[in-house]
Formats: C-alpha cells, structure tokens, sequence
C-alpha cells in the first residue's frame, strides 16, 4: 500500500538528488543548497539550508553511520557536511577543478569517491581528508558511481552507456560496454551483492516510457525504485523482476529517488 505522506518545495531550482539517513532526508538542487529534513515528520533542520557551493549541486549521500553528510557540485569541490550541526567538516577539490556529477562514501567511511565530467574519478582518504588519486575511467563524463556493500569496490557509469567495476585501486575489473544506449543516468548495488566473474543481466525493467533518470534499492535489498523522465516512480521486485506499483503524483521529471533505511517490508493491499 502506497500513500503520499508530503510535498517539500523549497528549492527554488530542479530537485537533483536526495538521500537518508536513519533520521534524516538530504535533497540538493541546481539552487547550489542542500536541504536536511527529520524524516520522521519531515520538518526542515533549523541549520537548513546548507550553502557552500558556487554551482548547482548534482549529488549528495549520508556515510553509513549517518553523522555525515557528502556533497559535490559543478564547481568541482565535494563538501562533507556534519549531518547534525551543518557545519562544513571539509572541503575536497578535485585537482583539475573538472564539475563533480556524482559522489559515494564508502560503506566503512574509509574513502570517499567522486565522478566528474572530464572521465575521471577522485578518490579521497576519508579520516585524513587526503587526496588518494585521480585516475581515468572514461572517455566521457562520469555522471554515476557507487561503491559495492563490502567497500572493496566501486562502478562507475558514464554518459556513453558504459558501466565499469573497479577495485579502490583504480584497477578495472569488469567492463560492460553499451549497457544503456542512451547513457547511464545513476548506479546502484543491491546490499546482498557478491562478487561472481559470471555477473549476468537478471532483469530489464520496462514500465517506464521515457529515460530513467535515477535508483535505488531497499535496505534489505528487496525493493528497486526507479524514476523517470515520464514523471512516474517505478517500485519492482527487485529479485522477481515484478512491478509492484507505480506512482504518478509528480507532475515533472523524476530526478531522483532514495528509500528510507527505515520503510516497513513491502506487502500488498
């Protein structure tokens, strides 16, 4: 059973990202702020909003432990934010200045990592806040990545349709060429992933008409959210490959989704 609990309209731009916490929802927009909610009743933070970065913020993620908060922007800086005060804990810089489009930390906040459009990806020391390397990964701009749930790896997915899996060495490990023809739009790992060299396509989800723009996955890894450009949110079964629902309350693109930590087993009505 589905419902629509509330509609936040604070940005005063398109709504580019959104991520939770245990307690909190984080949103960020081309406005250059984030915004932080208690998700609980959905009020806006008394610090909210965070402002920081001179250009529109693309992505934003809470580490795991939930006390912060990552940012990254066109301005080519990735902000970590203390979730409960606001406050900028540190300012990263990748070091050719190239716009940041996408942006992880790893499940053990031992790195963080982020996508820019000149092809690489920067990989920062989380505690030290050191720049551990700056490495190329594609020929076009790095608009996705993610690390895998035991932090050994992350994927990389870029504006030509390619999807990489590297170890936090930068080493590549598997290469899926053309998995999207339009583009990879965002990336994903379920939290039960495993390693297994004869990785296969499981499912194509095709419910939505237009480009999917975002996902993400439950935290007990049986639900796939997806959003899309013809203004739906798309919730599967993620091992079935099932649509379960489809909701249509938005009336512009779906740029973005996240599952509370928190949501209650799906059941249907």
């Amino acid at each position: 059973m589905t419902s629509l609990l509330r509609t936040l309209r604070h940005h005063a731009d398109e709504v580019s990202c959104c991520a939770f916490s245990p307690s909190l929802l984080a949103t960020c927009s081309g406005d250059k702020t984030l915004r932080v909610y208690n998700s609980e009743d959905f009020s806006e933070l008394p610090f909210s909003p965070l402002s920081g970065h001179g250009y529109g913020v693309h992505c934003c993620c809470f580490s795991s432990c939930g006390r912060h908060l990552l940012s990254c922007s066109t301005d080519g800086s990735a902000i970590v934010w203390h979730a409960g005060t606001g406050e900028v804990a540190a300012v990263l810089l990748h070091p050719a200045r190239s716009p940041l489009r996408a942006c992880a930390v790893a499940p053990d906040s031992s790195l963080v990592l982020a996508g820019a459009c000149d092809g690489t990806v920067a990989l920062w020391d989380f505690p030290s806040k050191a720049l551990r390397r700056c490495s190329a990964v594609s020929e076009a701009s790095v608009v996705a990545c993610c690390f895998s749930p035991c932090g050994q790896m992350f994927v990389t997915g870029c504006t030509r349709g390619d999807l990489k899996l590297w170890d936090t060495d930068v080493t590549l490990l598997r290469v899926e060429k053309d998995a999207h023809d339009l583009g990879v739009a965002c990336c994903s790992f379920a939290p039960q992933f495993k390693v297994d060299w004869g990785m296969e396509l499981l499912h194509v989800f095709t419910s939505q008409v237009s480009p999917v723009l975002s996902c993400a996955f439950s935290s007990d890894g049986e639900l796939l959210v997806s959003g899309s450009v013809d203004k739906s949110v798309a919730i599967y079964d993620a091992n079935l490959g099932a649509l379960l629902h489809t909701l249509k309350q938005h009336d512009g693109y779906v740029t973005a989704v996240a599952v509370s930590p928190t949501v209650a087993p799906w059941t249907e009505p």
